[in-house]
C-alpha cells in the first residue's frame, strides 16, 4: 500500500498533467520540486521532454551513413551518494532484522504518517554544490560548441539551450509574478 507521501505526490503530478493538457501543451513532463517541505510548499512545473534528450548516432553497417535517433539521457544511481552509502552500511542488518520505515496499515494517521522517504531525507546536496556542477556543465558546453564545431552539434546545442532558457524564464516569472522574458 502506498504511503501518504506517495499518494500526495501522485495526486499532485496528475493535477499538473491536467494543467499541461488544459494549456494545450504536449511534449512536456510534470515536475514537482521542494518535496522535503510540507505539501503546500511544493513547487509544480512542466519540463519539455526534449530538454532531457540527446541524439544517439547509429551505424547500419561499415560503409553507411550514421542515423541519429533520439534517446533520453541515462540517469545512473550515484554510488557515492548519501542514500546509497546508507543502504550499503545497513545492508547486513536489513538481512537479519525486521527494519521497516513504513508504518503499515496506520500510514494515513498517527506518527509516521507524514514521513518522507529516507532517500529524499538523506540526499541533501548543498545549493552551492549544485551551482558548481551547473558551472562545470556550462564550461563543458563552451568547450564543445565553438567556432569550427559541426552544424549538428551547433543545432543540438541551440535547441537544448532554447528549451532551458524558455523553461527557466517561465519558472522565474511564476515565482516572481513577472511575465517571462
Amino acid at each position: 500500500m502506498p504511503s501518504k507521501f506517495d499518494c500526495d505526490y501522485a495526486y499532485v503530478l496528475g493535477h499538473v498533467c491536467y494543467h499541461i493538457l488544459a494549456a494545450g501543451l504536449n511534449g512536456y513532463m510534470a515536475t514537482v520540486t521542494n518535496l522535503k517541505s510540507p505539501l503546500n510548499k511544493w513547487r509544480c512545473g512542466a519540463a519539455p521532454i526534449s530538454s532531457m534528450m540527446t541524439v544517439k548516432r547509429w551505424s547500419r553497417g561499415p560503409a553507411t551513413t550514421q542515423i541519429g535517433k533520439p534517446a533520453v539521457h541515462m540517469a545512473s544511481v550515484d554510488l557515492r551518494g548519501k542514500a546509497y552509502e546508507m543502504l550499503r552500511q545497513n545492508s547486513s542488518s536489513c538481512l537479519l532484522e525486521d527494519i521497516y520505515r513504513n508504518p503499515g496499515p496506520l500510514q494515513f494517521e498517527g506518527p509516521g504518517a507524514d514521513a518522507k522517504p529516507i532517500s529524499l531525507c538523506v540526499e541533501d546536496q548543498d545549493y552551492m554544490g549544485r551551482i558548481k556542477k551547473l558551472q562545470e556543465y556550462l564550461e563543458k558546453v563552451k568547450s564543445i560548441v565553438k567556432p569550427g564545431c559541426s552544424q549538428d552539434v551547433l543545432k543540438a546545442a541551440l535547441s537544448a539551450m532554447s528549451s532551458v532558457t524558455e523553461t527557466l524564464a517561465i519558472m522565474t516569472s511564476s515565482s516572481t509574478g513577472q511575465p517571462p522574458l
